[in-house]
């Protein structure tokens, strides 16, 4: 390394700003650059140890000190040991002035970081001056020292406020109007009500113990409902389709609620055409002891209300 290299010296009368500066906290090092250096491999663990404290005081001072009993000091090892091992680490620290030692790459990347470090300062001075600078220009002669109000700010922030109020009020009556308009769910006809019931009956009738919930019969008869109402089947042949899908060993099996009896009702009302030659089954009554889904929902109420 040249002799002639020298290092960036702060003032004499340094601000806190300048001492941060002076001082970077950090240091980056590439590892397989550091370890496939020639002079750091021939170096054993001890002289690697001194070797890393002397670059952090280094990083810290922008160079060490030209002393041995220093050098000695700081690398926290006996003399004897630190003379032997100064003849490996003295080629790694050259001098650059009187005094002086610096390893050549930690000493480029500090001045790195404290050109950005001052670049940085100094973008944050400019930034500050500005800012106190129009603080200034809009401060009010009167001795308090207050910012004097813009009457053109006062009059599009009240503006900006009624806005915002009047968006309000408009997004709260459209929330009440959206929730007028919503219709409630219309009840089952009195038509998909017995079809539920002759569904279930059919299917028990088959199998006394099937398991059919109230939450399904209330299923059912939405979906009767609409089987009704939008696709416009007659309440007469769906109970004729129940009957006899009830009665044949396939669909037994495969009609086990509305919703089925509502997708295969075209190919249901084919089947039964062509095996009963248009003949229509004899009709099985509602059970006696059946009761609708509505009026289930209206007794379990009045019980919670008698506990």
């Amino acid at each position: 390394m040249p002799r002639s290299l020298s290092l960036a010296r702060s003032p004499k009368k340094a601000t806190g700003c300048d001492v941060a500066i002076q001082k970077p906290e950090w240091f980056k090092m590439d590892p397989a650059k550091f370890l496939s250096d020639a002079q750091v491999d021939v170096m054993t663990t001890l002289e690697l140890g001194a070797c890393f404290r002397l670059m952090c005081r280094q990083w810290l001072d922008g160079f060490i000190p030209d002393d041995q009993k220093m050098l000695t000091r700081l690398c926290r090892i006996d003399a004897a040991t630190m003379a032997e091992a100064w003849v490996t680490l003295e080629p790694f620290f050259p001098m650059i002035e009187a005094g002086k030692r610096a390893n050549r790459f930690m000493w480029l990347e500090r001045e790195k970081v404290v050109a950005a470090l001052l670049r940085k300062s100094d973008e944050g001075t400019r930034a500050a001056r500005k800012r106190w600078a129009d603080t200034r220009n809009n401060l009010d002669a009167t001795p308090n020292g207050l910012p004097m109000p813009d009457p053109m700010q006062e009059q599009t922030r009240a503006e900006q406020t009624r806005a915002e109020k009047n968006s309000l009020s408009e997004q709260i009556c459209s929330d009440e109007v959206t929730q007028h308009s919503k219709k409630p769910k219309p009840e089952p006809s009195t038509e998909a009500i017995r079809l539920v019931a002759l569904l279930k009956a059919e299917i028990r009738r088959n199998k006394c113990d099937f398991n059919i919930t109230q939450a399904q019969e209330r299923s059912w008869a939405a979906t009767a409902d609409r089987m009704l109402r939008l696709d416009g089947r007659k309440p007469e042949q769906a109970a004729e389709l129940i009957r006899w899908a009830q009665r044949d060993e396939f669909w037994m099996c495969n009609v086990l609620s509305m919703e089925k009896l509502r997708k295969q009702f075209d190919q249901l009302a084919m089947k039964a055409k062509v095996k009963t030659n248009g003949k229509s089954s004899a009709s099985v009554p509602l059970p006696t002891d059946y009761v609708t889904p509505s009026q289930e929902i209206l007794r379990e109420r009045a019980a919670a209300v008698a506990r």
